[in-house]
C-alpha cells in the first residue's frame, strides 16, 4: 500500500511538472493570438462616441499598460496570474476572477447533466450492440448515432425550441436562473440545452463503447475464458466490462474537458450565460484579460481532468502502473 501511494505521488509529481510547462506554453501562444487578432482594444474601451484624441488613445493605451512592449505585457500579466489577480475587464470593469467564478458553476451544471445523459443511456445501447453485432438492436443504433453525430448542435437545439417551446409549450425557450433562486425554473430551463448537448455526446461514447467492446471481446483472454464454459455475461462483466471502461474514462474525460469551452452555440441559443460564452463575448469585445483568463482556465482544466483520469484507470484496473 506505502508503495502504491508512493508510486501515485511520484507519478503526480511528475505530471504537474509537464502540466506547468503546458500551461506555460499555452499562456505564451494565447497571449500572441489575443494581441495578432484585428481589432483596437483602446478604440473598444474608449467606445464609439467617446474621445479619439491621440492624447487621450495615449492615456488609456498607459492606463491598460498597452505602451508596454509586448514581452514586458506578457510578464506583467504573468505576475498578475501567479498572484491570482486575472485583471479587470476592458469592457465593463468588472473583476475578471469573480467574473469567471460566476460563470463556471453555470457551464458545469450544463456540461455534468448532459454527460450523465449520455452515459446513462450510452453504457447499456452500446454493450448490448456490440455483444450482438449485426443484428437489429445494432443496425437501428448505428443509423440513430450517426444521425446525431452529423446534425449540428444548434439545429437539434432550434428543433427542440420548436417543438417544445412553440408547438407543445412544455418548457420556456431560453434563459437561465440558479438552481437556489428557483430549483424548478432551474430544471425546465436546463431540459433542452442538457439534451441538446447530451444527445451528442451519447452517441459519441455508444459509437465508441460497441467499437471498443468488439474489440475487447475478439481478445485472445477472452476465447480462453468462453473456452473454459464461461457464460456470455459472466465472460463479459468480469473480463470485457474492466478493459472496455479504462478506456471509456479517458473519452468521457476529454468530452468533459473539451465542452469546458466548446459549448458557446448551445450556450448562446438557450440563453445559458456560461464560460464559452463568455470568452466568445470577450473575443468579440477585444476584452484581452477576459480571453486569456478564460483560456487559461479551459486549459487547465483540461490539465486537471487528464492527471484524475490517469489515477482513475488504478482504482478501476491495479494492474495498470503509473511511471
Amino acid at each position: 500500500m506505502q508503495r502504491s501511494g508512493a508510486s501515485i505521488l511520484k507519478y503526480s509529481l511528475k505530471r504537474i511538472g509537464l502540466s506547468v510547462l503546458v500551461l506555460l506554453l499555452v499562456t505564451i501562444i494565447v497571449f500572441a493570438a489575443v494581441r495578432m487578432a484585428p481589432g483596437d482594444p483602446v478604440l473598444t474601451k474608449i467606445g464609439p462616441y467617446g474621445d479619439q484624441s491621440q492624447e487621450n488613445y495615449d492615456r488609456i493605451a498607459a492606463q491598460m499598460g498597452l505602451d508596454q512592449p509586448v514581452f514586458i505585457q506578457y510578464f506583467i500579466w504573468i505576475g498578475q496570474i501567479l498572484s491570482g489577480d486575472f485583471g479587470v475587464s476592458l469592457r465593463n470593469g468588472a473583476d475578471i476572477g469573480d467574473l469567471i467564478l460566476q460563470k463556471i458553476p453555470v457551464s458545469l451544471e450544463l456540461i455534468i447533466v448532459a454527460l450523465v445523459f449520455a452515459i446513462a443511456i450510452a453504457i447499456p445501447l452500446g454493450t448490448k450492440s456490440a455483444l450482438k453485432p449485426g443484428g437489429g438492436l445494432d443496425q437501428t443504433l448505428t443509423v440513430l448515432t450517426t444521425s446525431a453525430l452529423a446534425m449540428p448542435g444548434f439545429c437539434l437545439g432550434l428543433l427542440f425550441i420548436v417543438l417544445f417551446s412553440v408547438q407543445l409549450g412544455w418548457l420556456p425557450p431560453n434563459g437561465y436562473i440558479s438552481f437556489a433562486q428557483n430549483p424548478v425554473e432551474n430544471i425546465r430551463l436546463l431540459i433542452m440545452p442538457a439534451l441538446t448537448l447530451g444527445l451528442f455526446e451519447m452517441a459519441v461514447f455508444t459509437r465508441f463503447l460497441r467499437s471498443e467492446t468488439i474489440s475487447v471481446l475478439g481478445s485472445n483472454y477472452i476465447r480462453t475464458a468462453r473456452a473454459k464454459g464461461l457464460p456470455q455475461k459472466k465472460v463479459y462483466y468480469k473480463h470485457a466490462f474492466k478493459n472496455t471502461l479504462v478506456t471509456f474514462v479517458t473519452v468521457v474525460g476529454n468530452e468533459f474537458a473539451t465542452l469546458m469551452g466548446g459549448t458557446i452555440i448551445t450556450e448562446q441559443l438557450f440563453g445559458w450565460s456560461g464560460l464559452g460564452w463568455f470568452i466568445y463575448q470577450s473575443v468579440i469585445n477585444r476584452d484581452y484579460p477576459a480571453v486569456q483568463a478564460g483560456v487559461l482556465v479551459i486549459a487547465l482544466s483540461f490539465v486537471v481532468i487528464n492527471l484524475v483520469v490517469d489515477l482513475v484507470y488504478t482504482a478501476i484496473d491495479p494492474r495498470i502502473k503509473l511511471s
